[in-house]
């Protein structure tokens, strides 16, 4: 199985105890979907997004990736996407931030392919999309440990 994008149930939101994750954000997170492999145990989970009147907030996400009972937490900058309703789309990402706990670090090839993955399933908006095929791109950052 690979990354699908769904709806959480209770039971997983339970599982993965999002309610608790959810406080760390501000005003805290109600994201109810995401991309998840549950073969490999992996999610990704988008947990803010900027926006309002700064247009220099606006493409700025936060993440929530559970990596074979890691949390992690990561930023991205969302730089330019394109496709249209039931065509193929495409996105360029650049990551921004991920900071890795020393135990993880050894691993830190793996997390980002297996982000990758996540984010190519997404496809620009996860259990929204419309899109029929997708492409990205991501760049790494300079604060990515």
């Amino acid at each position: 199985m690979s990354f699908v994008n769904e709806y959480i149930s209770a039971e997983d939101a339970e599982k993965y105890q999002l309610e608790e994750i959810d406080k760390q954000f501000f005003p805290g997170t109600h994201a109810r979907d995401w991309t998840i492999d549950r073969v490999r145990n992996i999610y990704l989970r988008n947990v803010e997004l900027g926006g309002g009147s700064d247009p220099d907030l606006r493409n700025q996400y936060k993440w929530t990736l559970y990596w074979h009972g890691d949390l992690l937490l990561l930023g991205t900058e969302l730089l330019d996407h394109g496709g249209e309703i039931g065509q193929p789309g495409w996105s360029h990402w650049k990551l921004t931030s991920l900071d890795l706990p020393e135990q993880l670090r050894p691993h830190k090839e793996d997390i980002l392919a297996d982000l990758n993955e996540a984010l190519l399933a997404y496809k620009g908006s996860g259990i929204y999309s419309t899109n029929t095929e997708y492409e990205i791109t991501v760049d790494i950052g300079g604060d990515v440990i």
